[in-house]
């Protein structure tokens, strides 16, 4: 993966959840490192703090691999991780439309016609607060926080 130390990285939905969820879904190095992603810090910033940790840049890597930070590719850098991301994005909307049209028993087309325009992690978070909340409509605000729970956990 080629990779410029001066990109930021961000934290991803799935990052805010895990921070905001179990303690236990990352070790507490890991979670400390992702706490210090802040939006402003440079890859390179972050990797002289993370040695203080005991990590390097692998970790960063891998909390991508993960899904819970993202950042840009260098324009005309091959990224072997963007087609990763893609098949999960994909896998993780064919996921979350089964388990829609089982929650919405067959009323559904309108959010399967919705997951059509969905081409990035951030159209995807937006359809699934659609999606949430339709199943909240039809059902419950218990079911609509489980089908986000069950994307989400499978996601990673």
């Amino acid at each position: 993966m080629t990779m410029v130390r001066t990109v930021i990285p961000q934290k991803t939905a799935a990052a805010h959840a895990a921070l905001a969820g179990d303690r236990q879904a990352l070790s507490p190095k890991l979670r400390m490192l992702l706490i210090l992603v802040d939006g402003r810090k440079t890859l390179d910033q972050l990797c002289a703090i993370a040695t203080g940790l005991g990590h390097d840049l692998q970790a960063f890597v891998e909390l991508r691999r993960l899904g819970m930070l993202s950042w840009p590719e260098p324009a005309g850098a091959p990224d072997a991780a963007a087609g990763d991301d893609t098949k999960r994005l994909v896998k993780a909307k064919f996921y979350a439309l089964d388990l829609a049209a089982r929650m919405l028993a067959g009323k559904d087309e309108a959010l399967r016609q919705a997951a059509r325009a969905v081409n990035d992690e951030q159209a995807f978070i937006s359809w699934l607060q659609t999606c949430a909340q339709q199943i909240e409509q039809a059902s419950s605000a218990e079911r609509a926080k489980f089908f986000l729970e069950r994307v989400v956990a499978d996601a990673r």
